[in-house]
């Protein structure tokens, strides 16, 4: 009897270590999961792009256990990379390792929603003006 309490034991045990509760990473946490792109604010124009005129569908899924960044838009080869948190510019920056390029990024929140606003992509160092804004909505 006590043998077969211990292999249950053990057994626990073992399965328990195999299995990750979780394992985001808190600072990267507000970034996780699949995100919609549903406008685009021109920079220079300020024209105001909405779902089906801005003329083609784009996802991008952020998976902050493996700090990935992929971006999917139809009809275009797939974009991946690395990412972490920085600053560019005195601003918050989203920074695909991978491509040696960044976003700044923030949170905004638009019809009754939180929306993930990245500005136009740049090259680390660089400064960007007149980008647009691209607005995303977590699926």
């Amino acid at each position: 009897m006590k043998k077969s309490i211990l292999f249950l034991f053990l057994n626990l045990f073992f399965v328990s270590c195999d299995q990750k509760d979780c394992c985001v990473i808190p600072e990267l946490s507000v970034f996780h999961g699949k995100w919609k792109l549903v406008r685009v604010t021109n920079g220079f124009a300020q024209l105001d792009l909405l779902d089906e005129a801005i003329g083609y569908e784009e996802e991008l899924s952020i998976n902050a256990e493996t700090k990935t960044f992929i971006r999917k838009r139809k009809g275009s080869p797939e974009e991946k990379s690395a990412f972490q948190k920085g600053i560019q510019g005195d601003l918050d920056a989203h920074i695909l390792l991978d491509e040696n390029m960044y976003h700044w990024y923030n949170f905004e929140e638009w019809r009754g929603a939180n929306h993930l606003v990245l500005y136009q992509k740049s090259i680390l160092g660089a400064i960007l003006a007149d980008g647009s804004s691209y607005y995303y909505l977590q699926q």
